[in-house]
């Protein structure tokens, strides 16, 4: 099987994972969030129900990016998986304003009470399995350099961190503080509009083919040179599609080369740099005369 194809089924696994994880740590929540009486808790069980929709997303995009090339997109489905980026990320940002809103009315109108203990449970709970997800998605992601699924990672951790606030809050106001509930609500939202605007800027970056890091694209370029008979590599470029990175060049030969020997040099590149670079999938290799 192609490594593309593992890596792709591998990102399904982990927003699998993701989703059947984030169902019943949100019916928990809401449980607790409701018979506690705690509008941070339910405000937590929301931001828990949009990670199932965002890992929902992922795991769609990631099907879809898996499909070959057919006639109609002849460079594949990788867009789908930097779509579904995108969609994660807007869903973040929605998600963060509905959260702060409700916070606010609360905090304004002064219409705060006391939650229950089942609610602080669910924060130390929440708090345990989110940073576990977190740190599981994300090594996947960081494993097959998917920006979707370390969105996905992210929103995991968001998560977690807007239980911490929850549990200070819920903490707080059971000590007698009970604006805390709902001030603890309205810091999660901040938690969770900014990893969203961040994530949209990746993914928007993907889609407007931003180039290659820097770095990438020397390591290309030294994989390039090293091989005999390339003079010099006069142009690089590269972007990505989704986990799929694609790459542009134009090596130079000596100029009385034979075009068979020419093509068997260009093939060696593109050999060495995919066996090389993670996730690269296409180079596309132009051939010129080299110029002293």
């Amino acid at each position: 099987m192609h490594m593309h194809d593992e890596d792709y089924k591998t990102g399904e696994h982990g927003a699998a994972v993701g989703i059947f994880t984030n169902i019943i740590l949100f019916f928990f929540k809401i449980f607790a969030g409701i018979a506690g009486r705690s509008h941070a808790m339910i405000a937590d069980a929301l931001h828990t129900a949009t990670d199932s929709l965002t890992s929902i997303g992922v795991f769609i995009g990631f099907k879809i990016a898996r499909k070959p090339a057919d006639r109609d997109h002849p460079y594949g489905h990788g867009r789908a998986e930097s779509i579904a980026a995108k969609m994660v990320s807007l869903i973040l940002i929605l998600g963060g304003i509905k959260v702060a809103y409700d916070s606010l009315i609360v905090i304004i109108f002064q219409k705060a009470r006391v939650p229950h203990e089942i609610a602080l449970w669910a924060a130390v709970i929440s708090i345990i399995v989110k940073e576990g997800l977190f740190r599981y998605t994300y090594r996947l992601g960081d494993k097959i350099q998917s920006n979707s699924l370390k969105s996905d990672a992210w929103h995991h951790r968001t998560d977690a961190l807007s239980s911490v606030a929850a549990l200070i809050g819920i903490g707080g106001a059971r000590l007698g503080y009970s604006i805390l509930d709902s001030l603890a609500g309205f810091a999660v939202s901040l938690f969770v509009i900014k990893a969203g605007v961040g994530l949209f800027r990746t993914a928007y970056e993907e889609l407007m083919d931003a180039a290659l890091p820097q770095k990438m694209l020397d390591d290309i370029k030294n994989l390039s040179i090293e091989i005999d008979g390339v003079k010099r590599i006069k142009d690089i470029k590269g972007r990505k599609m989704g986990i799929d990175i694609l790459v542009d060049m134009t090596i130079e030969v000596n100029r009385d080369m034979p075009v068979e020997e020419a093509h068997l040099i260009t093939a060696r590149v593109r050999r060495n740099v995919l066996k090389s670079i993670k996730g690269a999938k296409e180079i596309l290799i132009h051939v010129e005369p080299y110029q002293q």
